[in-house]
């Protein structure tokens, strides 16, 4: 027996069948057969609003035929600014393009121990990012280069 899924990339379908007893990790890797560009660790998969976690099978969420499973790919986000040395640091967060630039400034805290205090963000001169907004509404990707203010 088979399960069909639809996976949901940038709001367009694609079916994909599996084993029955098939995991998050081996949806994952169908997806990477199937368009053999996104990466099985870049993905990160949600259903009903929860996080898929890879070694858990789909059953388990309760996924059936026709579920649709939100697929969000992540990149890497250049962010330069001042060390607390005073040197320039490129500094890489790990993002997708739902996250907003609110994200990015608590994972600059979270894994760089920035403080975000004041920090405000800029792709260039006089145009600062709105804390609120998505990375895709500011066509943020991995060749953007976001500088600390």
């Amino acid at each position: 027996m088979t399960l069909k899924v639809k996976v949901v990339i940038d709001g367009t379908r694609f079916p994909i069948e599996l084993p029955n007893d098939a995991t998050v990790q081996d949806l994952k890797e169908a997806v990477h057969r199937m368009f053999n560009f996104y990466a099985v660790e870049n993905q990160e998969l949600l259903f009903n609003g929860l996080l898929l976690l890879n070694y858990i099978q789909l059953e388990t969420y309760e996924v059936v035929d026709d579920s649709e499973i939100i697929l969000q790919i992540f990149f890497t986000v250049g962010i330069i600014g001042k060390n607390p040395d005073g040197q320039y640091h490129r500094y890489e967060v790990r993002a997708h393009r739902s996250n907003t630039v609110q994200d990015l400034k608590l994972k600059l805290h979270m894994y760089h121990g920035l403080d975000i205090t004041n920090m405000n963000l800029q792709m260039r001169p006089e145009s600062y990012l709105q804390d609120r907004t998505f990375l895709w509404a500011n066509e943020i990707s991995s060749s953007t280069d976001i500088y600390i203010v």
